[in-house]
């Protein structure tokens, strides 16, 4: 059996819970608005040494690399921002940098379904998310709608009266481009000298590059989601959503 609260500890954790889902309210809106830039430092762990960031495809290890693809995420968006201004320069040719700044991509990443738990040491909690999301994001063929659905599976540390992130997974079952079919292969648009630069544009290279979740496919095998969350009491003593 688990451990028995007293009243006060259950509201306590309560709290503890109701902060969490808030952080990662916080979070979807941050992308929402295309401030990926203040997620690190608002959100992320500064006394946790092995931080970890991971996609589909791979992962980030350390403070140095997760903020590095944050600022990838602000130069993407300021990039799409002048090459927008540029294309339409009767609707956008007159803004200054700051009010053009977010203009194009918009990600929404409605989180549902949480699953929290608290450890019992109250140094760490375990949270997965399900997100049934959209958006728009410009690309070397100009804007493109698209479909994500996926897991966001997050370890949090409590550290200065407040719950922080160290490892955050969001990985996607499917990402494909709305209109055409989710179990079949994608069908990229042919893309538009104006928007070349985005062609171009690179972001750091995973510090773990593997196929940590693959998309969704007619002959994808058994794919287990990442594991649910359960009562425990120290983290050594459970699983973890960094890579290694």
């Amino acid at each position: 059996m688990g451990k028995t609260y007293s009243t006060e500890e259950l509201v306590s954790r309560w709290e503890d819970q109701r902060y969490m889902k808030n952080l990662m309210g916080k979070y979807a809106n941050c992308m929402i608005l295309n401030r990926e830039h203040e997620i690190f430092d608002r959100f992320w762990s500064k006394k946790t040494e092995n931080l970890c960031l991971s996609f589909n495809d791979g992962a980030y290890k350390g403070a140095e690399a997760i903020r590095a693809y944050y600022e990838a995420e602000y130069r993407r968006n300021d990039l799409v921002a002048h090459l927008l201004q540029k294309r339409f320069p009767e609707k956008l040719g007159s803004l200054s940098d700051e009010e053009l700044y977010g203009i194009g991509p918009f990600k929404v990443k409605p989180m549902s379904c949480p699953i929290i738990e608290i450890a019992e040491d109250h140094q760490t909690a375990k949270g997965l998310w399900y997100c049934q999301g959209a958006y728009n994001k410009v690309e070397g063929c100009g804007p493109v709608a698209r479909w994500t659905w996926g897991y966001f599976a997050v370890d949090f540390t409590y550290e200065d009266d407040a719950w922080k992130i160290f490892n955050l997974m969001y990985v996607n079952d499917v990402d494909c481009i709305c209109g055409q079919s989710w179990g079949k292969e994608e069908k990229p648009y042919p893309p538009l000298p104006e928007f070349q630069p985005l062609e171009e544009f690179k972001y750091p290279e995973y510090s773990v590059k593997k196929t940590i979740r693959p998309l969704y496919a007619p002959d994808r095998v058994l794919t287990k989601a990442p594991e649910i969350p359960v009562p425990y009491r120290t983290f050594a003593e459970t699983f973890s959503y960094g890579i290694s």
